[in-house]
């Protein structure tokens, strides 16, 4: 394959690459907290493309100096995904930093006088890219980064969990695309095992290796790239919180949680007695069956709770702990059953569907589908249809 072809496409790449970069970190509404975290995963990403470039414009050698940087791809990946929860503090974060500082080390004390012993060489030899030190390496970057997709899904997992404690509307703040920038991130790890293993035994068609590699970042680029501009954080669509306070918030969410992991039954809540939190569990019910509270479609924990008189969360403790729900759940289970009711009322039968949710207490018609399927296993159409019989008579 021509040299200059594959030369052509990489440099492409990577400008392109620091191009987004720029402007999702630069955009208007970008939250620069967080996409600064997102913008360095795909700087780092665009390393794969960079070395073809490097080992054109100055020789083979060069990439070693790129290597260590490829340490720093499933680190920031993390950390922006951790970012939702709150602020980042960079001095607190050196522990995901120790393998790059230990690589770029050994890749000067030992890795980079060897190579040195190669000279004239246009690309790496067969006797280099198989030594024992390089394939240290290289399987050592790869599991890494595997490594840090497992913990990344995990804190969106937490986090997702945790603003379902807080929040009775999350359609704007599910980060439900995010699950697919992190399959797209496993899908990149299982294609660069499989490219070092075509490498390590067609050397020959390094090059070829290279385009199939730059062909598969470059959407990935893209997608990261154009859904992280548009994605909004928890601060940004609650103005008057700070960020600090919502990570607060957060962090008693999950500490509500593994409570409730550990409750075996009963309404014995911790540290409340069982004849107070049976007095909130009454007062949580009166205000949704005789005020109908639920029908607030932005209706928050902190807002319950403020009815209540009571702390955000002890009233997170009794719903969790004592009703056995999220408070997402327990909001949205009120709204369905209010649509269901509304669905069946004769006096609505020329009500749109819409009109219903809208009606129970949901924003759009979208979150209105997806919530009410999830509890009845039925769109709202499907209900009303299947009930005609009912709502005719």
């Amino acid at each position: 394959m021509s040299t200059s072809l594959i030369l052509f496409i990489s440099a492409a790449g990577v400008i392109q690459a620091i191009l987004l970069a720029g402007l999702l970190y630069f955009h208007p509404r970008s939250d620069r907290s967080v996409n600064i975290f997102l913008s360095l995963h795909i700087l780092t990403v665009s390393i794969f493309m960079l070395m073809p470039v490097f080992q054109y414009l100055f020789s083979w050698q060069s990439i070693i100096h790129l290597i260590p940087f490829q340490f720093l791809i499933g680190p920031f990946l993390y950390l922006y995904v951790r970012s939702f929860r709150g602020p980042i503090h960079w001095q607190k974060q050196w522990i995901h930093f120790l393998l790059f500082a230990a690589v770029m080390i050994v890749m000067y004390v030992f890795y980079y006088p060897w190579i040195k012993k190669f000279p004239g060489l246009k690309e790496p030899s067969e006797e280099i890219l198989l030594a024992p030190l390089t394939l240290i390496i290289v399987i050592l970057r790869n599991l890494q980064m595997l490594f840090y997709y497992l913990l990344a899904r995990q804190a969106l997992s937490r986090y997702q969990r945790s603003i379902q404690h807080l929040y009775s509307e999350t359609s704007r703040i599910n980060l439900s695309w995010v699950r697919w920038l992190l399959n797209g991130f496993l899908f990149l790890i299982i294609t660069v095992f499989v490219l070092v293993y075509f490498i390590t035994t067609h050397p020959e068609n390094f090059g070829l290796f290279i385009l199939i590699n730059t062909a598969i970042i470059t959407p990935y680029i893209y997608l990261v790239a154009f859904k992280g501009m548009g994605q909004p954080t928890l601060w940004q669509l609650q103005p008057g919180k700070t960020k600090e306070k919502i990570e607060h918030e957060i962090i008693e969410a999950e500490m509500v949680e593994t409570n409730q992991e550990q409750v075996k039954q009963g309404i014995s809540i911790k540290g409340l007695p069982e004849t107070k939190a049976t007095e909130f569990i009454t007062a949580i019910t009166r205000l949704m069956e005789q005020e109908k509270i639920y029908q607030e479609p932005e209706l928050t924990l902190q807002m319950l709770a403020e009815k209540m008189g009571i702390p955000a969360y002890q009233a997170s403790q009794v719903i969790n702990e004592g009703m056995n729900k999220s408070f997402y759940d327990l909001i949205n289970g009120y709204r369905v059953e209010e649509a269901k009711r509304l669905l069946l009322d004769d006096k609505n039968k020329n009500y749109t569907i819409l009109s219903v949710g809208f009606e129970a207490g949901f924003n759009s018609k979208t979150t209105f589908h997806t919530v009410f399927k999830k509890f009845t296993g039925l769109t709202p159409t499907e209900y009303r249809e299947r009930n005609k019989s009912l709502v005719d008579s």
